[in-house]
């Protein structure tokens, strides 16, 4: 009779097979190829099936799934092996029982995770290091979701490194572009001189951290809620940026021009409450019924070129910068005199 001793999975699902014949335990390489008994099978008499048989031996099980189970060749006799004699070792303190596992019980690994096969197929599992994913949330990470997942735990599993990020959510008012920083570490060391990705808004960001594991983008947003995604070594990060527009304040000054002048040229400056420049955008200017409009420059100074406006008087002169995606609309008035 042949009886399966152990199988070892620490790294190669094929290595060993161990049989003992009754006299003595014998290893055989590679569970792929044919193996042969010595005084365990008579080949002459042996019935011939259709499709192999794994082990046999003498007692009467369940055939259902559980700690026994019986596969039974075409035309065979219906031998039977048993599983509760079957042990993984995965030589890190892990050890998997087939029997327990098909039956849905626990399973221990030697870091202190349980694993429940049930828990699997309802989406849910949790780690001995007291993190946890679902596979619903992994499925539905796309866009700004809300769901997360930590692969390190998966990667404590196995024995692979367990990468963090150390990153701060930003809040504030738009002031130019904003600084993003993260710390990348693996376990409790930075990693650093390396490759990071930040996306947010569907661009990607690539920068590299210094010899502190800090890697540090400079992002153009506009006022709002922004996701910002730092990936290293397939592990992603996931931090808030909102960005609050900055208030804008328009100088504007009292004018008089000659009603010859065929082009009367109005200038008004405008800035962030701060006294910043805000360059590269359009403001309006209506007098006596007409809007012109003109665009600021480097130093946030816009020219409006008035024509037609030859009739001798004072005009009240309403300028208006509408706001953008950084800055608040704002407003102002003055007078203008043509004699």
């Amino acid at each position: 009779m042949c009886i399966v001793v152990a199988v070892s999975a620490a790294d190669n699902a094929t290595d060993v097979i161990e049989i003992d014949d009754g006299n003595e335990v014998q290893a055989i390489d590679n569970v792929d190829e044919n193996i042969a008994v010595e005084n365990s099978v008579d080949l002459e008499n042996a019935d011939v099936v259709d499709e192999p048989t794994l082990a046999a031996d003498e007692s009467d099980v369940d055939s259902s799934l559980g700690a026994n189970t019986t596969f039974g060749g075409k035309g065979g006799s219906g031998d039977k092996f048993d599983f509760s004699n079957i042990t993984f070792d995965f030589g890190n303190g892990t050890k998997i029982d087939l029997g327990s596992l098909l039956n849905g019980t626990s399973i221990s690994f030697g870091n202190g995770t349980s694993f429940n096969i049930s828990s699997l197929l309802n989406s849910n599992m949790t780690f001995g290091n007291g993190s946890s994913f679902n596979l619903t949330q992994i499925m539905n990470m796309t866009g700004n979701g809300t769901g997360s997942f930590d692969i390190s735990s998966i990667l404590n599993l196995i024995g692979g490194s367990k990468i963090t990020f150390n990153a701060t959510d930003i809040n504030q008012v738009y002031s130019g572009k904003t600084t993003f920083k993260v710390t990348v570490l693996d376990g409790d060391k930075p990693v650093s001189q390396q490759t990071v990705v930040f996306t947010v808004d569907n661009t990607d960001y690539v920068a590299r951290t210094d010899e502190n594991g800090v890697a540090t983008s400079s992002l153009d947003l506009q006022a709002g809620t922004h996701y910002i995604y730092t990936e290293y070594n397939n592990v992603i990060g996931k931090n808030k940026i909102v960005i609050e527009k900055e208030a804008s304040k328009i100088t504007t000054n009292k004018k008089t021009f000659k009603s010859k002048t065929k082009v009367k040229k109005y200038d008004i400056t405008l800035k962030d409450k701060n006294g910043k420049a805000i360059k590269d955008v359009k403001v309006t200017l209506k007098i006596n019924g007409k809007t012109f409009s003109a665009t600021t420059n480097s130093k946030g100074k816009a020219v409006f070129k008035i024509k037609k406006l030859t009739q001798k008087g004072k005009y009240s002169a309403k300028i208006k910068f509408a706001g953008n995606g950084y800055y608040k609309a704002s407003s102002a008035k003055n007078t203008i005199v043509i004699k």
